[in-house]
Order: C-alpha cells, then structure tokens, then sequence
C-alpha cells in the first residue's frame, strides 16, 4: 500500500539526523527532524506521525522526558516510539524506556538494514490505519446516504450499487433466502474469480475458504448476534492457489418498514496485515541479530519439554552459556564486527547440538540451549563437553580470527514439578559459578550453591558499615624475579573481615561494590593501607627500599576524574615514594574509551608512579595505543598461564605479548603460576616478573611482612 507518511527523528547532533535520513531515503517517508525535544513538539499539530525515532540524551529535554511529553499529546498518544542511542545497555537504562511505552531500543552504531525494517513495519501499519480509517469513514458516510433515503428499494439498491462498485473492499448483499443478490467487482482483484462466477455458482465462497476456517465463517454467518463492530479474520485460496486473509464484518439491513432485506457483508484483503503481524510475532520470540529464538520462546519450549519428560520419564537439560569478555571484542573492533561474530557463534552451538534441541540467545553475551530427550543424567555430560569443545576451533569474521571462550552453567529437569524460570536461573547460577571458578568452563548446579547467592542490597547495607567501621584489610601476594627468584614486589588484594562472618569472599563483594559504587572509596582505603605499609616496611628492612607495591584500579575509580588528586594525596600522607608504587588497570577497562584513558593514564604518570595493563591479552589492545599508554608494564591474564601445558596457542600468545612488550620497552608479569612447569615456560619465553600459589599464597600484613624478613 502506497502513501507517504510522516517519520519524526529527533537528535541533538546534526550527523546523527544525516545518518538516519541516509538510511531511510526513498522509502515513501517524510522524515520530519527536530534538534531537542522542545522543537519537536512545535511539530505535532502540523503532522500525522507514524512513529518517532528518539536519541535519548539530549540537552535539556532528554529523550525519555520527550517520549512522556509525547504520551501526553492526543495526536501521539499511540504513536510508536524507538529509542536511538548510545547510553549503556544496562537493563535499568531498557527498562525505563519501555516503561515510557517505547516499542524498541537500538543502539549506536545502528544496522541499517534493522533500522529501515523496523520503520518499514510501523509505517506499513500506519498506512493501514489512515486507509481503514478512510474506508470507514467513506462506509459511514454511505450508511448515512442509505438511512436518510427515502426512496424505494429499487432505488435505494441502486444507489448501494453505485457505492460498492467502486469500493475498494470486497462487498456483497445476501438475500433473506441466501441468495447472493450483489457482489462488488473488488471481489476479482481479491480472489481472482470475477462477480458473475459467484453469482452463478452460490457455493464458490464456501469452497475456496481454508478448510480449517470454515466452521468459524458458518458460525459467524449464522449468530445474529453479531454486532457491528465485531470483525471474523478468514483464509481464502485465490484462483492461483494462494493463501489470502480476508477481514469481514457484516450486518443486518431492513427496510424502512422493517421487513429484513437479509445480510451485508464487507471483506478486506489483510494479506499484508497479517504477514507484518507475523513479523512482529517473530520478532517478539527471536533475537533480531541471530534469529535464534529469545528467552520468551526458550521458556515456552522449556515448558513443553517438561510436560513431555513427565510423560516420557526421560531427562531434559538447560545450558546457561556467557561468553567470556566479549565485550572486549565490541569495544575495540566495533559492533559491527562484534554482531558478525555473535551470529558465527550463535551458528556454531546449532551445529553443536540436535536438531530437536533449542539454541535461544537471551541478550548481549549470554545464549541457552535445551537439550531434550536425556535417557540418562551422566548422558547429559557428553553433550555438554561438546558444546564446550565448540568453542576450541577459532572464529574468523573480517579475516580476523578471534578464539571465544565459554563459562557454561547447567542444570537438569525431570519434567516432575519442574518451573522453567527456576531451571533456567539455577543454570545462571551455576554459570556464576564457572566465572568465579576461573571462567572457560562448564560447572553442574548444585543446591549448595544457592546459599551462596546473596542479596544485593543487604550486601550494599553492610559494605557502607563495614567502610565506615574500616573492616577491609588488604593481603599482599609476593612477585617474584623468574630469573633468580629475588622478591620483585607485592600486589596488593582487598580482603574483608567481618565480625560475624570472618574472612568473606571477595567474588561475593567486589561486584557489589562496583555495581554501587562503593569501590571507589573501598580502593582509596585498601591503597593507603597498601602504601603505608609498604613505607614502613622501607624503613625498616633494607630489601624492602627496592620493592614496589601493586595496586589494582577498578572500572569505577579509573573512570573518576579525580583519581590522580586522590593518588596524589594518599602518596603525600603515606611518605611513600611515588616510584615505589605501581598501579594495575586491566586492559578492558582501559580500551572502553582508549582516547580518554590516554589522559587518566598521562595524569596518573606524572605523579612519578608506575603503570601496568593488567589481564593483557584479553582486551584486544593493538599496538598503536600501546604505544600511546605511557605504561611500564603488561601482565599476562591467568588464563593463558593456566593453559601453558596443555595448548600450544597460549604459549604462542605469551611468547608473542612478552616480544610484543619487549619491543616498546615495557616489563611483562606472569600471575597464576602454579606449578615449576609453567615458571620454567615463562621463563624461556623470557617472562620477566611472575605471581602465583607456586611462590605464596596472598598474605595477610604481618605474614607477609615476614616473607620480606625472610627473603633479606
């Protein structure tokens, strides 16, 4: 259906307004900009909208503001509403941008293709709307004709005649006998049988209707209750043996004396209706990247594999799949590379799997898949192994080979009592579980663990108290020289005694902390114990005047723009000599804005301290902003450590990370060294520092003062 309809875009940046208008061009829109909100309000009494697409953060009137102000306005109360943006994904930002009614959230970079789709839906049922809304009025005003006649039937029949014929939809006029007394010509274009072959054949209706809706039409033709402004959605098969949808509505009519004239019906053609219904009922169950089913139909398909396990006394499984540190991957080579790998992968745990079983994507990084059919709990191990080792063989998108490893949770159903959310979030849990446990690795579900599943809010209430009564200790684990094994230095981790509980986990706090942003000031106080004590211990212990001290900097506290000036202080209180301290930011955190992290980096450097990229090899770093990063050092995430002695890959990637640092002059320090095999390796790649459990454990303060007594 042809039309233009209007399009409204609303964004701060000039650029931004281009792109989209790039993307929509020459497809029958009318694409009206505004530059704030309070402009594209000034628009609406001159517009029909079919839908607006919204930046959110904008100058003054922000994005979610507008879309409320919109909600208000009575032109575009109903109006379709997409968010635009380049803000966070995290679910509070989603949320409340479907609380204010949006229908979809993309983010910058946007995919054209998804972009002009969505549009493309929208103003496809906008059309049908301003359409229907101008068939009905054009029915209501031959009504209106029909009642204030006063002439007979002959004339009257006439001049409904005269309308029908040149109606667009498909009407006829049922006897009080049955008969077909009229037929509009639309019914050809529809059905592609002409008028008279109905008129000569009164059951041709009857049988070109799908054979499963024919009970409903009889139904439907049969109750004379029916009102007015109930409508029956119907299939027909056309003269060419194709499927069409047929919208009808039908009414009594009499004369004016009230003797019954019999039925007359209107059909419209919803072909296009129904197959853009079909659309958003796809997209409303698959992820719009992969096209793999979405959690909705995940959980729907996990119910009925339970009722079918009850049934059948057979096992099914659920898989919680988070893929490790993707988002590195986004955040140096693009979302669009990103989303051409996401769907490789998607692709990938098909393959691995049955044809019976379900792979779904649940959003960003985490993907499920059911597996049904289990004869056996022990068989389910099998499968998942596989799944797994799918993960070995490297992804190539761009001519880039990228090798993604998987944190894999699972749990088994038996079809007896079994609640799909709960089977799914014990999945989850169990995949928390394999990060926690070092990530790149499958862990079964156990009860156990859901003790140890705590409350987030509880835990942010008592991380406030514990900060306020100062309950964190920091423990030092010793670095080593690999050449001779001399102590090389200490880094420094926060440890939290609790009064109750003792000694807590640091994986049951930290990511509360940082969520909250409680890290920030649990950092400044585990740094200035760790500088006062390494101080103390210079002055004390003659080794000790060459030591440095690593300190590790979150996400949180890189990104305040304060840090240096807090740095600084804690260095000046302490007396600790800036060279003697070294600070470790992980490479993720310093590739989210590389450009950005240039100037924190810059600044903390010129207070005279050390710098040091931490977990190098998992963020996607090129050399040209290594080059830029003023660092001193690179250490070796543990993972490649871990994999030394079983995977010629990781050690061809640390040789190639050591030679790569070498090369820029920067140091290179190996952690998670646990056995002699793995220091002997690294220290013919000509690894220069190393950490682990195979030197020391993590010290308390006065245990691991002792280890720098010992080591004089």
């Amino acid at each position: 259906m042809n039309g233009t309809v209007d399009v409204l875009v609303v964004d701060d940046e000039r650029i931004n307004l281009k792109l989209v208008e790039g993307i929509l061009r020459g497809r029958d829109l009318n694409l009206v900009t505004a530059g704030s909100g309070a402009e594209a309000l000034e628009l609406l009494p001159d517009h029909d909208f079919a839908m607006a697409l919204l930046d959110v953060m904008m100058p003054g009137m922000d994005g979610f503001e507008l879309a409320e102000r919109l909600r208000s306005h009575e032109s575009t109360r109903n109006t379709p509403i997409i968010f635009i943006t380049a803000i966070s994904k995290e679910q509070r930002h989603v949320f409340h941008g479907y609380e204010l009614g949006a229908v979809d959230y993309l983010f910058k970079p946007v995919e054209p293709e998804i972009l002009r789709g969505k549009v493309n839906i929208f103003a496809e049922l906008h059309r049908h709307k301003r359409s229907l809304m101008e068939t009905t009025r054009r029915l209501e005003a031959t009504v209106e004709e029909l009642q204030a006649s006063k002439a007979a039937l002959a004339e009257s029949e006439q001049r409904y005649r005269m309308v029908a014929d040149y109606n667009y939809d498909w009407e006829s006029w049922i006897g009080p006998d049955g008969s077909l007394i009229y037929i509009s010509p639309s019914c050809e274009r529809i059905s592609g049988y002409p008028p008279q072959r109905f008129l000569d054949e009164p059951d041709l209706l009857q049988r070109i209707i799908h054979s499963d809706d024919l009970p409903k039409w009889q139904r439907f033709m049969e109750d004379e209750t029916v009102g007015d402004d109930e409508s029956l959605d119907f299939r027909i098969s056309d003269m060419n043996a194709r499927v069409r949808w047929l919208s009808m509505v039908k009414h009594s009519i009499h004369s004016d004396t009230g003797r019954p004239l019999g039925i007359r019906s209107s059909m419209r053609d919803i072909t296009n209706r129904k197959r853009i219904e079909g659309q958003l009922h796809y997209s409303a169950h698959h992820d719009t990247l992969t096209g793999l089913p979405n959690r909705v139909l995940f959980l729907d398909r996990l119910g009925r594999a339970a009722e079918r396990a009850s049934r059948s006394n057979e096992y099914f499984a659920v898989l919680f799949i988070n893929l490790d540190r993707f988002q590195a991957v986004n955040d140096h080579y693009g979302h669009t590379v990103g989303d051409k790998l996401m769907i490789r992968i998607g692709i990938r745990l098909q393959q691995a799997v049955r044809a019976l079983d379900t792979v779904a994507r649940f959003g960003g990084d985490e993907f499920g898949v059911l597996i049904e059919e289990i004869s056996r709990k022990s068989d389910l191990r099998q499968v998942v192994n596989k799944v797994h080792a799918s993960f070995k063989e490297p992804l190539v998108v761009d001519d880039i080979s990228f090798t993604i490893s998987p944190s894999i949770g699972y749990d088994v159903g038996s079809g007896t009592a079994v609640e799909p959310e709960e089977l799914v979030h014990n999945a989850q849990v169990a995949m928390n579980a394999a990060k926690e446990g070092g990530k790149n690795r499958a862990v079964a579900y156990n009860k156990g663990m859901r003790e140890g599943v705590v409350n987030v809010l509880a835990v942010e209430s008592d991380l406030k108290r514990a900060l306020a009564a100062r309950e964190f200790e920091a423990y030092y684990q010793p670095i080593v020289n690999l050449a001779d094994g001399s102590l090389y230095g200490f880094e420094t981790l926060a440890r939290w005694m609790h009064p109750e509980r003792g000694l807590v986990n640091p994986g049951e706090f930290i990511p509360v902390a940082e969520e909250t942003g409680l890290i920030v000031e649990l950092g400044a106080q585990i740094l200035e114990k760790a500088c006062a004590t390494m101080n103390r211990w210079r002055e004390k212990y003659p080794l000790a005047r060459a030591l440095t001290v690593a300190v590790n900097i979150s996400a949180r506290q890189f990104a305040e723009s304060s840090l240096a000036a807090t740095v600084e202080s804690i260095l000046e209180r302490s007396g600790l000599p800036p060279e003697h301290l070294k600070l470790e930011i992980t490479e993720t955190v310093v590739m989210l804005d590389a450009m950005k992290s240039v100037n924190q980096l810059k600044a903390l450097k010129n207070l005279g301290i050390l710098l040091s990229i931490d977990d190098f090899g998992t963020g996607y770093s090129s050399m040209s902003y290594l080059q830029k990063f003023p660092t001193d050092q690179l250490k070796i995430d543990l993972s490649f450590v871990q994999r030394m002695e079983t995977t010629t890959e990781s050690i061809e990637i640390i040789r190639a990370i050591v030679n790569m640092a070498h090369s820029l002059r920067l140091r290179v320090v190996a952690e998670g060294i646990e056995t002699e095999r793995q220091r002997d390796l690294l220290y013919s790649l000509q690894c220069d520092y190393g950490q682990g459990y195979l030197y020391s454990r993590p010290l308390p303060e006065d245990e691991a003062e002792e280890f720098v007594k010992e080591s004089e």
